[in-house]
């Protein structure tokens, strides 16, 4: 019997749903409390969660539920008031599904459905997980027993035979794992990429660029220039009607204006704002390039490609790995990463990302190089910023190992870009931000250039990554990406805001409707985009107060 879960639903709603889902065969609850503690105390396969998309009085609670390892798996269907705006904007916030009120129930039920049968195969890959993990402890307590009382050889055997057999059941639902789940299988894929993209031929500069593009056009569809448009063509629609209407009918149709209108007001307020934060800061948001080598922890060498192919593409063997070395004198093996920093002073100094300056830092995953065995060094660094055509080496001044925050140096030229203004006091949940940086790295940057244009870089860059930067600099072409949204947490050690950003968009200052820095983006939910995260600014107050920044201040 599938659990339910009832969320912050109406007093009326919750008596209906309580009734219908209970007959249908449903084992549902409502409880009081509404948090990570309840879901994991009650396990339920669904929550059905009423909300109010206008306030984001969701967001909070949905990335708590997602962002929990545990609470992860259980689907979310938001009950929200509202049209296909509304709709659209719930899912943004990281919802499973959601059903506009009113709701026929007989819809309700069939996205219910939907819903467990998508999550069934998940469940039953983590009960076999969790079994064969059970099986192999119990044959690790056998094989230890048997060795404990020095029994004869022949059952150290039988023991060793029947570790070796659970090991293989094992393997078999790793291997099932990695068929049943694409999202494995990205996260592999995308770990070859980052060692294949020490070389970049102008086809796959073309690829790289028009997959950038298909991006950046879905995240298009729910920008404020859509949202906009959308209610524009919404208000022409309820004129037109109230033209032809009369009695209980006009005054809906004229309450209903009121509110798009409004919300038309504010969002055009919003735009403005951020059009002005752009003319005055984008020049002062870099672009940040990091090179990564590895090197043997015992012996020191360096990590290297076994051989290279007739276009310049790492050896693989027959699974499709690339075949690396310590010897020889191949290609050393280097992974390109990307962030985002911001000026704070005119000394010099950027903020960013902990983990944008050690990419490795609490991100052991982005690096497809065994961390046991390998150690990985930032072989370079560079920053670019907006409108230079030179990259500036970049020198580590402070790391905070409390919260997700760098702060590096750069010998600035003599016409740099102005420093941003840090907001001194609190963040307020609900209000307008604006989020600037480099989602996807430099192929966001390539998303926005001419097909020509590429492969005029193409030829001129050599076929590597740091000329093709370099390249892109020489022609001014690196220009951050700006997004729009709401706080919807704040809370002391983070802020949860929906302004849409990716990987590459990490370090990014996020600003407020007065101009001025709040937080350092810093995180998001992948394939969530309703939830992104920055570091309050008020923590990198200390690493701020450096002697050099003081001293540049006076």
């Amino acid at each position: 019997m599938a659990k339910v879960l009832l969320f912050r639903t109406s007093d009326e709603l919750n008596a209906r749903l309580m009734s219908e889902l209970a007959r249908a065969g449903y084992e549902v609850s409502s409880p009081e409390r509404t948090d990570v503690q309840t879901v994991l105390q009650h396990e339920p396969d669904l929550i059905l969660l009423q909300t109010d998309v206008k306030t984001l009085d969701c967001c909070g609670l949905i990335s708590e539920l997602k962002g929990n390892e545990a609470s992860a798996p259980v689907k979310i269907v938001l009950l929200a008031h509202g049209g296909p705006l509304e709709r659209s904007r719930a899912l943004d916030l990281g919802a499973d599904d959601v059903l506009s009120i009113p709701f026929e129930s007989a819809e309700l039920f069939a996205r219910i459905r939907a819903q467990l049968r998508e999550k069934a195969p998940d469940d039953r890959l983590r009960s076999e997980v969790r079994e064969a993990k059970r099986k192999e402890l119990e044959a690790e307590a056998a094989l230890a027993a048997i060795v404990t009382q020095k029994e004869s050889g022949k059952k150290r055997w039988v023991a060793l035979w029947l570790v070796i057999v659970l090991a293989v059941i094992g393997a078999g639902i790793g291997v099932r794992n990695a068929q049943v789940s694409s999202k494995s299988n990205a996260k592999l894929a995308l770990q070859m990429e980052k060692l294949h993209s020490e070389v970049v031929t102008e086809r796959q500069l073309l690829e790289r660029a028009q997959k950038s593009r298909e991006v950046l056009d879905q995240e298009e569809a729910g920008s404020v220039k859509k949202q906009l448009a959308a209610l524009r063509s919404d208000s022409a629609d309820l004129r037109n009607k109230i033209s032809t209407s009369s009695g209980p009918t006009l005054s809906d149709l004229d309450s209903r204006l009121k509110q798009t209108d409004s919300r038309i007001g504010r969002l055009e307020t919003e735009s403005r704002i951020a059009q002005q934060i752009v003319r005055d800061y984008s020049n002062s948001v870099c672009l940040i390039h990091a090179v990564l080598g590895f090197y043997d922890k015992k012996t020191g060498a360096q990590l290297k490609f076994a051989g290279v192919d007739a276009n310049g593409d790492p050896l693989v063997d027959e699974s499709g790995n690339a075949t690396v070395t310590t010897e020889g004198k191949g290609r050393s093996v280097h992974i390109q990463v990307f962030g985002t920093g911001f000026l704070v002073d005119s000394a010099g100094h950027i903020l960013t990302n902990h983990h944008v300056l050690e990419p490795w830092w609490h991100n052991t995953e982005a690096i497809p190089v065994p961390g046991d065995a390998f150690e990985a060094t930032v072989l370079s660094i560079h920053a670019y910023f907006p409108g230079s055509d030179a990259p500036l080496p970049l020198r580590v001044e402070g790391l905070s190992e409390d919260f997700d925050l760098g702060l590096a140096s750069v010998k600035l030229p003599k016409n740099h870009p102005k420093p941003v203004t840090i907001e001194k006091k609190g963040a307020t949940s609900g209000s307008a931000v604006v989020l600037i940086g480099y989602p996807t790295g430099i192929d966001g940057i390539l998303a926005r250039i001419d097909e020509t244009t590429l492969k005029q870089i193409a030829q001129a860059s050599g076929h590597s990554t740091e000329d093709l930067v370099q390249e892109l600099a020489r022609r001014k072409l690196i220009r951050p990406i700006t997004t729009q949204g709401h706080l919807g947490v704040v809370a002391p050690d983070r802020l949860v805001y929906d302004a849409q950003t990716t990987s590459g968009g990490s370090g990014g200052p996020v600003f407020n409707t007065d101009g001025k820095v709040i937080g350092v983006n810093f995180a998001m939910l992948t394939g969530f985009s309703g939830s992104n995260f920055a570091v309050p600014i008020s923590h990198a107050a200390k690493m701020l107060e450096t002697p050099k920044t003081v001293k540049a201040a006076r």
